[in-house]
């Protein structure tokens, strides 16, 4: 405990002193960083040493273009040699994850683990020491000045209200969990909201538990505003929170409108946790960059994460296309335009009631199944769907209808709890589920309703 906090100590010292440098600065005391990062993985990482070994790099003067990129494929391939703790395994975390569906349990007793599939419909795991996660969300407290300063409706701890995905090991919940947890839980009350829940009952609870925060994914949030509208729902947070999609000015529009409160925009992910913020007002992102090194291309973005020791991405490959600011005012750190992508059809369907209610996408891309590499659903009506998914080609007959099996049932457990449970549904295996033609984009959720 002691180790930690004086880790967090000397990582919010850093943050400050980070604050005062140029750029060039700024980067240099980032490119020591990452040295000691490359001299870490040669010692403890196979994957890594042979790369370092076969291209000849020198860890006292490594540079990250020296490296190759890697794609959460590659990643989930060579999950084992690319771990630097032997324990940390890729079937040790799958069983892990068939077995607990608590966020806030550590897999060892020890190592934060969260899994999505994401934006790709590719199932990956990621894995963080107590020592990654201290340096990974130190990042996250240069933006607590953003946050309200008015006087709140409530008394006592700071009510903090999270509408997500929760019955799982997904970033959001995984973090927002910590909160309740150790000294934050001192003056921090956390509720979480299920995404899958029935809309009536989440709209009850949030009325008595009247957040002065609320986070959620931007589409779950503006549904609520909808209901804020409507008088339904009828809460006054202090500040809106979006996170996991992309969004627009139109976005923050509705929800400043509805709930009469600034809105900030989060940019996360399950790989590298918090990555920057967009202020209540401000179109722009931030991007946390003091322990990620960004390479911005025309349609995807390469991120090297120099804070996570336990499961080290060097040039990893994101889908999400970044467009940097000049100009911007926020020197040290880099600034992008509001994020583009990351934005998926929300699957609506009539329940058994004979009412509309969704299936949030961030639901579907947070099955895990052991065995299923990848996924995708296909809108066939109001009430049905196709699921397809691709399987590990090493399961045996038995061991892919099992899988294949336990799909059907997560499906039928998300529809139940939606009160949706007369939507029809098949799964189907497939060696492959090509990119969208036109925009050469994977979709996890396709209309296929009018062909």
């Amino acid at each position: 405990m002691f180790k930690l906090l004086r880790l967090r100590l000397a990582k919010a010292r850093e943050l400050r002193h980070n604050a005062t440098l140029a750029r060039t600065e700024f980067e240099a005391v980032r490119l020591a960083k990452f040295r000691e990062l490359v001299a870490h993985v040669n010692l403890h990482s196979p994957y890594y040493r042979n790369i370092i070994r076969e291209r000849g790099i020198d860890p006292v003067t490594a540079l990250p273009e020296q490296f190759p990129v890697l794609t959460k494929s590659l990643l989930m391939a060579n999950f084992d040699a690319i771990s630097t703790d032997p324990r940390v395994t890729k079937a040790a975390i799958a069983d892990f994850l068939t077995r607990s569906k608590d966020p806030t349990e550590l897999y060892l007793d020890r190592y934060t683990v969260i899994h999505t599939s994401g934006s790709s419909g590719e199932v990956g795991y990621f894995v963080y020491a107590p020592e990654d996660m201290v340096r990974g969300l130190g990042m996250g407290r240069r933006n607590q000045r953003q946050r309200p300063a008015t006087k709140r409706k409530n008394r006592g701890r700071f009510r903090l209200a999270y509408f997500g995905a929760t019955d799982g090991h997904y970033a959001g919940v995984t973090l927002f969990s910590m909160l309740s947890r150790g000294l934050a839980s001192l003056f921090v009350r956390i509720k979480l909201f299920e995404v899958n829940s029935p809309l009536p009952r989440v709209i009850e609870g949030l009325n008595e538990f009247q957040p002065d925060m609320l986070f959620g994914y931007t589409t779950a949030l503006k549904i609520l505003a909808e209901k804020q509208r409507e008088g339904a729902l009828h809460i006054s947070p202090q500040m809106i929170g979006c996170a996991g999609e992309a969004t627009t000015r139109g976005d923050k529009e509705v929800l400043q409108q509805a709930f009469g409160a600034g809105v900030m925009n989060g940019y996360g992910c399950s790989e590298h946790l918090g990555m920057g913020g967009a202020a209540p007002g401000s179109e722009q992102i931030v991007l946390y960059d003091d322990d990620l090194i960004f390479e911005f291309y025309e349609d995807h973005s390469v991120i090297t994460n120099l804070f996570n020791r336990t499961l080290p991405l060097i040039r990893y490959r994101m889908s999400d296309t970044l467009r940097p600011v000049q100009n911007h005012g926020h020197t040290p750190y880099l600034v992008i335009e509001n994020l583009i992508g990351r934005n998926e059809l929300q699957p609506v369907f009539i329940n058994r009631n004979g009412a509309k209610d969704f299936i949030s996408p961030h639901t579907i891309n947070e099955i895990f199944v052991t065995g299923v590499t990848r996924f995708q659903l296909h809108l066939l009506g109001d009430t049905s769907f196709r699921f397809m998914v691709c399987l590990d080609n090493q399961l045996q007959p038995e061991q892919k209808a099992a899988a294949l099996a336990a799909v059907a049932a997560r499906l039928r457990e998300i529809l139940a709890a939606k009160q949706l449970d007369n939507v029809n549904f098949e799964v189907l295996e497939t060696n492959d589920l090509p990119v969208n033609p036109v925009t050469r984009k994977f979709q996890l959720i396709v209309d296929t309703r009018s062909k």
